[in-house]
């Protein structure tokens, strides 16, 4: 197993202290994660991997509350809901609510407002005790008499007793009543363990609230009867005292009509008024015909043309006329025959003027006549002016009196007629309340609904579970998934180690279920990479070597393991980091620079007697061909344990002697890597880390707090520690956190973890 130091001195050579080729090969597969990006809210699929990895939480939370919703349930005793619906109409302003009261229907406001009250009446304690009562569950001797169709309810006297308003505040707690929306209908329910109950208290609270609106209506009706009955009496003597009244006035001033109509001075003063006009007209006419007699000329007298004497005159005057003109001219003037034709033609003319005269004579008289009738016409027209103007002043009297009488007999008809109306509208037992649906007892109780409430209780458990789930992740400052740490370490993942099998040997030194976790291992089964091939494994270190190998700055020389608490995983790390860089060929020298609580000479079997402590000691003379030895189950392995423990480590650890070791081995080996105490234990590993050209830092999943790991970035990133990245340790696959981080076995030929 050990081989002398000076072979590796004697077979030195430079071509093994560049990387391998083959590094660049495998990095170009991989991509490296920009981090710069990274948004810090959780994505959705890590949401559900936070559900899905807590899964048991949120399965015993539903589970519990199924159970409880199930005994809750079966525990509970049944509840019966029983339902009925009444209609509500308008109704009139007036109490009576007849077509001919003049009274406007009331408006939508009004009709809310009254379907409101309503549900409140129905609820009011006086309802709902005298409902009891009809039911004979309360006040023992109290409850009246069965009632028959048409019977009124009568109101509860007898003041209930405290255990009958026990009782009452029971059923009212129990009984709903509402309004459907948009419609003049009532909902009312009510909850009982006793369907039969349920239905009757209900339908009976209908009856009874339904009767009580007709009583309170019956009542109001009385009472507007009873007082139309004293108004009518004292409006039949008014009546009749203002009829004596006007009797009375009429007879005293000779008015005989009732009316305008038939009063006899107005009529008569129609007649005269009339009459005057006529006389008028009359008058006018034969003036002006006498008017003409006086003109001159009888030819213009209306009437003379169609005279029969003065026609037969003007007949023979013009006959004499024709015979004297030819006995003219014939005989001469002188003739006897010619004086004889003209004294027949001047008697002629003589009568015709004493014809004329006589017509002008009687037109005159005519006109005279008419003259004095119209004067006599127009002093009886004014002496009847006079009367009229008397019955004028006196009819103002009257029509006082005359309307009192009426508006007298108007209210004593309209009162008369009223009267006669509430007398049927107290017999009738029609109202606006109308019974849409009677209650009826259902068949299955409404409470508890058990399919309800398991629905509920596993919805309330999802909701619940994943609250508390929430809450746990919230209360827990470990690490779990990559993007956790690389978020708030806000450093690259560079590797991920999953759990390490616990079978060694064909023998399980596990803890029962096959598997150990990083950090617990006390023995060489650590060295996984070549005790324990295992794919997932070996491909997890094989991916952290050709992270180290592509970092950007170059292939590091020297690389520092540590990590921020005890049992992360580092050493093991360690030790399979240095084996899959002497697996490609280059000299790998593993140092253990824990002084403190060394493990790798623990793991690897080796010996202590001398190492790292005893080189860094000036006092001894020991030199790194005895210290160094090589690991012979690897090729190309040196391994410098940690040597005797010393007292002042860290005092070791900052001397110029391990600067000088490392820079001499640096010029022999291809890489170094160098286990170093936890950050927050002691300060070695900042010492160390100064020479470092690349440090890992270690944690374990599921199990590092957050605060830790940053604690430890600080303290690195504060001594300017060349920080590669974060290492994973102790990653179960199979979680929902690292689905993505799987690996496919190759020797078999079928993913291990796909």
């Amino acid at each position: 197993m050990y081989q002398p130091f000076s072979k590796l001195i004697e077979g030195k050579n430079d071509e093994l202290l560049r990387p391998s080729p083959s590094d660049v090969e495998i990095s170009a597969r991989m991509e490296r994660e920009d981090f710069s990006g990274r948004q810090s809210e959780p994505t959705i699929v890590e949401y559900w991997q936070m559900l899905y990895r807590r899964r048991r939480t949120i399965m015993a939370c539903t589970l519990g509350l199924i159970g409880l919703a199930a005994l809750v349930s079966f525990t509970m005793t049944p509840r019966y809901k029983v339902e009925s619906r009444i209609s509500v109409g308008k109704e009139n302003q007036s109490m009576l609510g007849f077509k001919d009261e003049g009274s406007a229907p009331i408006d939508e406001v009004e009709y809310n407002m009254q379907l409101d009250a309503q549900v409140k009446i129905l609820t009011s304690d006086t309802i709902v005790l005298q409902t009891l009562r009809q039911l004979h569950l309360i006040g023992p001797g109290n409850a009246p008499a069965p009632r028959e169709t048409g019977e009124l309810v009568s109101s509860p006297i007898i003041p209930p007793s405290k255990e009958d308003m026990t009782l009452l505040s029971d059923y009212e707690d129990r009984l709903e009543v509402s309004r459907v929306p948009h419609t003049p209908i009532i909902e009312i329910k009510f909850t009982g363990p006793d369907p039969k109950l349920a239905e009757q208290f209900v339908n009976e609270l209908v009856r009874t609230y339904i009767e009580q609106n007709f009583k309170t209506r019956y009542e109001s009706t009385q009472l507007v009867s009873g007082w139309l009955s004293k108004q009518l009496e004292g409006l039949q003597s008014k009546i009749e005292t203002s009829q004596a009244a006007l009797a009375s006035f009429q007879k005293q001033y000779g008015i005989l009509g009732v009316d305008d109509k038939q009063n006899i001075i107005t009529q008569k003063l129609d007649d005269l008024n009339r009459n005057l006009t006529s006389a008028e007209s009359d008058r006018i006419q034969k003036e002006a015909m006498y008017q003409a007699t006086l003109a001159g000329d009888p030819e213009l007298i209306p009437g003379v043309a169609d005279n029969p004497v003065i026609k037969q005159l003007k007949d023979q005057q013009a006959l004499i006329a024709s015979s004297y003109a030819r006995a003219t001219a014939q005989m001469g003037p002188a003739h006897p025959q010619v004086i004889e034709l003209k004294s027949q033609l001047d008697q002629i003319d003589s009568a015709l003027g004493a014809e004329f005269k006589k017509i002008a004579g009687r037109h005159h008289n005519d006109y005279l006549m008419a003259l004095h009738r119209e004067q006599m016409l127009l002093g009886a027209l004014n002496q009847q002016k006079q009367a009229a103007n008397q019955l004028n002043e006196r009819s103002i009297q009257y029509q006082i009196l005359k309307h009192e009488v009426e508006s007298t007999q108007q209210l004593y008809d309209g009162l008369s007629q009223k009267l006669k109306e509430a007398g049927v509208s107290a017999g009738l037992r029609s109202g606006n309340i109308r019974i849409v649906d009677y209650a009826r007892a259902p068949f299955s109780p409404s409470v508890p609904n058990i399919p309800l409430n398991l629905a509920l209780g596993l919805i309330l458990g999802f909701v619940g579970g994943g609250t508390l789930v929430f809450v746990q992740e919230r209360l827990d400052s470990r690490l779990r998934s990559p993007r956790q740490v690389e978020t708030i370490a806000e450093l690259p993942l560079i590797g991920i180690v999953p759990q390490i099998p616990a079978a060694t040997n064909g023998k399980d030194a596990g803890n029962g279920n096959g598997k150990r976790r990083l950090g617990e291992s006390r023995d060489a089964s650590a060295v996984i990479t070549h005790a324990q091939p295992n794919v997932e494994l070996m491909e997890s270190y094989r991916a952290l070597r050709t992270s180290l190998l592509m970092s950007p700055q170059g292939p590091p020389k020297v690389i520092m393991v540590t990590s921020a608490l005890p049992f992360e995983g580092k050493t093991t790390t360690s030790i399979n980091s240095a084996v899959v860089l002497a697996q490609k060929g280059g000299r790998v020298l593993l140092i253990d620079a824990d002084l403190r609580a060394p493990r790798i000479h623990k793991v690897l079997g080796l010996s202590s007697e001398y190492g790292l402590s005893t080189l860094l000691n000036e006092a001894n003379q020991i030199s790194d061909r005895d210290a160094i030895v090589q690991f012979s189950r690897v090729p190309n392995l040196f391994v410098l344990p940690a040597g005797p423990l010393s007292a002042q480590p860290s005092q070791l650890l900052d001397s110029m002697v391990i600067r000088r070791k490392i820079a001499e081995w640096r010029q022999l080996f291809t890489h170094i890597v160098i286990d170093t105490p936890p950050v927050l234990s002691s300060s070695d590993c900042l010492v160390l880390s100064a020479d470092a050209d690349s440090v890992l830092l270690t944690m374990m999943a599921d199990q590092t707090p957050k605060a830790a790991l940053l604690r430890a970035r600080d303290l690195l990133l504060s001594a300017n520690a060349k920080l590669a990245g974060i290492v994973v340790n102790g990653v179960d696959l199979n979680s929902p956190d690292f689905t993505y981080y799987g690996y496919y076995a190759y020797g078999d030929a079928r993913a291990t973890n796909s």
